[in-house]
């Protein structure tokens, strides 16, 4: 029994893995998530302000790994041009931008009524904003580079990581700093996919 929920759980996260290593979209998704899962750390929020962007990354990606799905079973079927395919792409990855521009839009009521606090946070907290920044652009390498060695996909991870549990350790919320740290954890394999598929 056990021996199944494992196996089952090592596809779901090859597939999280896969989906982000071949599509733009999700790497945008990963990206902005754990910008969110950074900056929102960092700042004192009531615990619904925090709930509310922890779930809203997670519907995005969920969003996103479904329409992804959804066209690769499209895909299956036919590879014509076909009207109905068409629409069931187009619809689904309409989804996906709803349920994005609706993470945007709580993201901003989110920071304009705690203002004050994301005031006080960049005057108090500057350098870990700063450390997060660093982050992201190794992160943004991770999963955007395009002709880039083992070596330095594992400096990447290896520094990337390290600041990520520097902040974690050191931010004011366990929940945002985990999501950090998984989706900078699924860029991170992502990248190892992608070069293992596309050796240099």
């Amino acid at each position: 029994m056990f021996n199944g929920i494992f196996l089952s759980f090592g596809h779901a996260l090859r597939g999280l893995v896969e989906v982000t290593a071949r599509e733009r979209n999700m790497k945008i998704h990963v990206l902005c998530g754990t910008a969110v899962g950074l900056l929102g750390a960092e700042v004192a929020m009531p615990v619904p302000s925090r709930l509310a962007l922890l779930f809203a990354v997670m519907l995005v990606v969920a969003a996103e790994m479904g329409n992804s799905a959804l066209e690769a079973l499209v895909d299956l079927h036919t590879r014509e041009l076909r009207e109905e395919a068409r629409r069931a792409k187009d619809a689904a990855a309409g989804g996906v931008l709803v349920l994005a521009l609706g993470a945007v839009l709580l993201a901003i009521a989110v920071a304009v009524s705690n203002q004050d606090a994301l005031r006080a946070a960049l005057n108090r907290r500057g350098v870990a904003f700063l450390l997060g920044g660093g982050v992201l652009l190794l992160e943004a390498f991770l999963l955007f580079g395009r002709t880039r060695s083992a070596l330095l996909d594992g400096i990447a991870i290896a520094v990337g990581g390290l600041l990520v549990a520097f902040l974690g350790v050191n931010g004011l919320s366990a929940s945002l700093s985990l999501a950090a740290a998984l989706l900078f954890t699924l860029a991170s394999a992502s990248a190892i996919s992608s070069r293992a598929r596309h050796p240099a």
